[in-house]
């Protein structure tokens, strides 16, 4: 009886949560709507410039081969760079984004790989399909099945960023045969983003435009306004701080210059869940595959802190923060960044489960392990403090490191870093 009524009560919560987020959907949507007719009363709106040649910097050489290859009823635009005979990395954007925002990341991997990054479906030069069902996660994740099967290989290294991580998520659970290692960029775990959204009432308000995208058109006409304003909008920052040029803004609004191009990307948005999780949900299972979590440490959405929730769901997992929002890190943090996606990928061994492992980790094997990330973290922020004082305090900084490797040791966690 208890049961049921706690069953009723999760119903009941459920509508009274989706009521409210369809209410405010309409409440933001007649707000913007009511802006736009303001802006435009005003004449503030600039007439979208025509755009028929494509900047330089989306066609250089040095980014690599640009190729299509046909899946179903779908045709995937990619960029391949590297030798195919070394191991494959496979870069997933996110959205809005295409194949582009991984221009930092391509030349130097692919000294050492087989890079491919790809428009996904409805963005960039991919197919858009229409309807926005057609771009769930799992949609979408079964056009990367097809793509690494077609291009011949068992398994890929997953390099995704942003909402593409939530791509990376579901492969690693339904399809681990296929993902070697994982490296997200500010994409905790879908489970953990759900619960942080659901902590607190702020939350929804800082995840208004999540809501809005739940209209139809109107979104897309707020996008592609003022020749691609939010385009503006988003790359301000990097702008400011030079980690993006005008000529790469401008490579954007290239392929976001009609309200068309708007349409996959808000339809991926669309399909996120990222609010929506029942009380009587059971807790996702613990994947195994070696997992790279890179996080800015100042986004008040998803805190630092859920990088290491994330990581009571992982198995061998190392998390690595960043000053900053963290959702262009691979941008604004190139350098170091790519140092780090380098050393896991190359570096970090693995070692598979034997007979006598149990396949999935204990309870207490889970707290250890998301204790370790934390104690990785500290570590490597104190890292530098200790080697100041390194010569006045001898050997402190040996024993320290000493000490945690034998953690390591003892824990049986030795291929994690």
């Amino acid at each position: 009886m208890l049961k049921l009524y706690e069953v009723r009560m999760a119903d009941f919560r459920s509508i009274y949560t989706r009521w409210m987020e369809n209410l405010l959907a309409l409440l933001y949507g007649g707000l913007v709507t009511m802006y736009l007719l303001w802006a435009w009363f005003r004449g503030a709106f600039r007439q979208p410039r025509t755009r028929d040649i494509p900047p330089a910097c989306l066609v250089d050489p040095h980014l690599g081969i640009h190729r299509f290859i046909k899946l179903q009823n779908l045709k995937l635009h990619f960029v391949e760079a590297g030798s195919p005979q070394g191991p494959l990395v496979l870069m997933i954007h996110g959205a809005p984004d295409f194949w582009f925002t991984w221009r930092k990341q391509i030349p130097t991997l692919a000294n050492d790989f087989w890079v491919i990054a790809v428009d996904l479906r409805g963005c960039g030069d991919s197919d858009t399909p229409s309807l926005r069902t057609k771009y769930s996660p799992s949609i979408v994740a079964e056009d990367i099945v097809h793509l690494i099967r077609i291009l011949g290989r068992k398994n890929a290294h997953l390099l995704c960023a942003g909402t593409g991580g939530q791509i990376g998520w579901h492969l690693a659970y339904h399809c681990p045969e296929l993902v070697s290692k994982m490296v997200l960029i500010h994409s905790p775990h879908p489970y953990v983003i759900r619960q942080q959204v659901r902590s607190s009432w702020t939350n929804y308000l800082r995840i208004w435009y999540m809501f809005f995208l739940r209209l139809p058109v109107l979104p897309e006409i707020v996008a592609q306004a003022n020749d691609s304003g939010l385009i503006d909008k988003m790359f301000q920052p990097l702008l400011k701080n030079k980690s993006v040029t005008e000529e790469e803004i401008e490579a954007y609004k290239f392929i976001f210059s009609r309200r068309e191009d708007w349409i996959g990307p808000l339809h991926h948005l669309r399909q996120l869940n990222v609010n929506r999780v029942s009380n009587i949900e059971a807790q996702p299972g613990v994947i195994t595959k070696p997992t790279l979590l890179v996080m800015g440490d100042s986004d008040p959405v998803l805190p630092l802190d859920t990088a290491y929730k994330s990581a009571e769901y992982v198995e061998r997992i190392s998390i690595k923060p960043l000053p900053g929002t963290g959702y262009s890190a691979h941008v604004s943090h190139a350098a170091s960044l790519n140092q780090m996606i380098g050393e896991f990928l190359r570096e970090m061994p693995w070692r598979p489960l034997s007979l006598l492992e149990p396949s999935q980790p204990s309870l207490v094997g889970r707290v250890m392990g998301a204790s370790l990330a934390v104690m990785s973290n500290t570590y490597s922020r104190t890292t530098e403090a200790l080697e100041r004082t390194r010569a006045l305090q001898g050997g402190l900084y040996g024993m320290a490191q000493d000490s945690l490797k034998a953690a390591g040791s003892s824990l049986g966690l030795g291929d994690m870093y």
